[in-house]
């Protein structure tokens, strides 16, 4: 056997709503024995926010990434990416903004869904009471019309294309799970899930398989549930923690990866010198 490491491409610093520094992140990631990292900030919008990154900053971002690549070189390998928001009819991958630009990978991501009364839009991951007000003003109230919608949309994101890996799948089921009509195991719910990954498999995307939630609320994003139909529709794999504070830069690993053995995964996609490759690994971590 080779050896034993860890890597992860959904990361968060200070140049988007992280808590510590990108070289912060880096000096905690060697400590851990993450090998491949990757810096994915909250890619700028057409509007501000309290978590993506300003237009502006993007320049001191990549400045301050490749000084840490050089720098850090002998110790770890670092990837270059952004986390993009699909917003309908105003944020996408095909925005200007990405032009002429060179990333190692993206991540494509939903965290709006439509437009608020007041002209802002409803986002689904911060606190359930935002949710809540969101969900009754634009869906009545109805957790399963607004559930569709986010299915609609990510459906949308993905024949659109233009990035690498999806990000946190099902995360409507965060806030949703509070509301008592949802429930991830009803048929409806099932049969969103089931058209969305064979969605994922035809556009030959890789499932981020993401820890944020695992330790406390026992759940990754896509949940554990859907691990047999991702397997058997072949979609890649990678797992991420979605890390914004060092002590979690690899949260929920060790689980994460049992659980994925114990379905019968026994590979990742992980970056080789510029390309996706499948890399083995085992309950305690990815095997060089």
């Amino acid at each position: 056997m080779g050896n034993i490491y860890w890597s992860n491409y959904h990361s968060h610093c200070t140049f988007c709503d992280g808590r510590s520094t990108m070289e912060e992140f880096v000096v905690c990631a060697i400590s851990k024995g993450v090998k491949k990292y990757g810096f994915s900030s909250h890619a700028p919008l057409p509007f501000s926010t309290k978590w993506n990154m300003e237009e502006s900053n993007f320049p001191h971002y990549e400045s301050e990434f490749y000084r840490l690549k050089e720098k850090y070189k002998d110790q770890i390998e670092l990837y270059f990416g952004l986390e993009v928001d699909y917003i309908h009819n105003c944020s996408t991958i095909k925005n200007d903004f990405f032009r002429d630009k060179s990333f190692d990978y993206l991540i494509g991501s939903l965290h709006y869904l439509d437009k608020l009364p007041d002209g802002g839009f409803w986002c689904i991951d911060g606190n359930f009471e935002e949710f809540n007000k969101g969900l009754h003003l634009l869906y009545g109230g109805d957790i399963q019309l607004a559930t569709r919608r986010f299915f609609e949309l990510t459906s949308e994101m993905i024949k659109i294309g233009g990035f690498d890996i999806v990000g946190h799948f099902d995360k409507i089921s965060y806030n949703a799970s509070h509301c008592p009509e949802f429930d991830i195991t009803s048929q409806w719910y099932q049969q969103l899930m089931g058209d969305a990954l064979q969605l994922v498999k035809d556009n030959g995307l890789i499932m981020e398989l993401n820890t944020k939630s695992l330790l406390d609320k026992g759940i990754t994003y896509p949940h554990q549930q859907f691990y047999p139909l991702i397997k058997e529709l072949e979609i890649p794999i990678m797992v991420n923690s979605d890390c914004h504070h060092l002590p979690n830069v690899i949260i929920g690993f060790d689980h994460a990866f049992k659980m994925l053995q114990d379905a019968g995964f026994k590979t990742m996609h992980q970056l080789c010198h510029g390309k996706w490759k499948a890399v083995e690994f085992n309950e305690f971590g990815l095997i060089n």
